[in-house]
């Protein structure tokens, strides 16, 4: 089963995951990068709108989760590098904020652990403290790791 670690160090503007998974780093990287993938895992496992995916350096994206209370909750960003089975560097925003301009950059590596398993570490920083504590009081980790369980199940193997 897949497995996330997620650090939020005090007096921060930054929040740390580690994602844990037995999937080769090929797979793993293609789940994050392919439009039809990434749809069936990002939003929890939830149903999802793609109004555009364009997963490339200078490309941008942006997705409505369907979620299960009936909600549509829109998110955008830009990507910066996407750097084959290595790094994504993005910008990540909610866009059910009052106002925009609540960007978080984002950074994932892809590490290969052995041929079956992979870690993603992450590192995301935020405008300021502010705007990271109401990302993790909004239920950040829950969400991140409903994501991670259904990334798991699309992509390890039945045992």
């Amino acid at each position: 089963m897949a497995h996330l670690t997620v650090t939020v160090p005090e007096n921060s503007q930054n929040i740390f995951g580690t994602v844990t998974i037995k999937a080769p780093l090929e797979k793993v990287f293609e789940a994050y990068t392919k439009e039809e993938l990434f749809a069936l895992w990002w939003c929890r496992g939830n149903p999802m709108k793609v109004y555009h995916f364009d997963c490339q350096d200078g490309g941008s994206w942006h997705i409505a989760e369907q979620s299960q209370d009936g909600h549509e909750y829109e998110f955008t960003g830009c990507f910066h590098e996407v750097a084959l089975d290595k790094r994504i560097v993005q910008t990540f925003e909610f866009l059910g904020m009052p106002e925009r301009g609540h960007v978080m950059l984002e950074k994932a590596e892809f590490v290969a652990i052995d041929e079956h398993t992979t870690e993603i570490r992450t590192h995301s920083t935020a405008m300021n403290q502010s705007d990271r504590d109401g990302m993790v009081a909004s239920g950040m980790e829950s969400g991140w790791r409903q994501s991670v369980e259904a990334l798991g199940k699309l992509l390890e193997p039945n045992d």
